[in-house]
């Protein structure tokens, strides 16, 4: 009986505790499901003037919602001096697309947090990515963080801008060949996070989000 008792009262301490914390930080216990609600700033399109206009151009357009669309650049090696590979969208505000050779590690941690990227499964496109952070520059943290997705899984990037507000939502879309290598492709979208989630704290907004399909409804299929 005095073990049981014990074990009653010990759990009974732990649990007051926990309570406690949770009364007197409710801020330090971050709210996950908020990652839902970033789709809901994500609606600006292009007319379908703007998109016959970047049609011309190599871009292929996909709809978002009636006669709203946001155009995809053409894949190619447009900064020869450069291994990855960056193409803007249209109209901007819908992001990047960034085309990661496989097994090349970076010298740029701000490319979506990526420091290198594998391909593990050909038959089904699986990647492995290293997501890092080495810059010196505070207060970034330094920070190293793997995981395995498959096409259409999504994650968070760093929030960015003048007051850490925004952020990328990418989307882990494709592999492909081009000119004798293998490339990793992602869609980074720019949107603007809940208040429940600042600040944004990396590898963990990373982490949790992997987990939530933030795709934002486009399919970006290609023909």
């Amino acid at each position: 009986m005095k073990l049981e008792y014990r074990i009653i009262v010990s759990v009974g301490v732990l649990a007051c505790i926990s309570v406690g914390l949770i009364f007197i930080e409710p801020n330090t216990i971050p709210h996950w499901e908020s990652l839902l609600d970033i789709k809901q700033f994500h609606d600006i399109g292009c007319d379908k003037e703007c998109q016959l206009k970047w049609e011309a151009d190599g871009f292929s357009c996909a709809e978002t919602t009636k006669n709203e669309y946001v155009c995809r650049p053409p894949r190619g090696i447009f900064y020869p001096d450069r291994e990855v590979q960056m193409r803007t969208a249209f109209p901007s505000e819908y992001g990047e697309f960034l085309y990661f050779p496989d097994g090349l590690t970076t010298d740029d941690g701000r490319l979506f947090d990526i420091d290198k990227v594998d391909l593990i499964h050909s038959d089904t496109k699986q990647i492995r990515i290293k997501f890092a952070n080495h810059n010196m520059n505070p207060p970034e943290p330094q920070f190293e963080y793997f995981a395995n997705l498959v096409p259409g899984q999504t994650f968070v990037s760093h929030c960015t801008g003048t007051d850490r507000k925004m952020a990328h939502v990418v989307e882990y879309l494709d592999t492909f060949e081009m000119e004798g290598r293998t490339y990793i492709e992602f869609w980074g979208s720019h949107v603007k996070m809940p208040d429940a989630l600042l600040p944004c704290e990396v590898p963990d907004i990373i982490e949790h989000s992997i987990s939530y399909d933030l795709s934002l409804g486009i399919n970006f299929e290609r023909n």
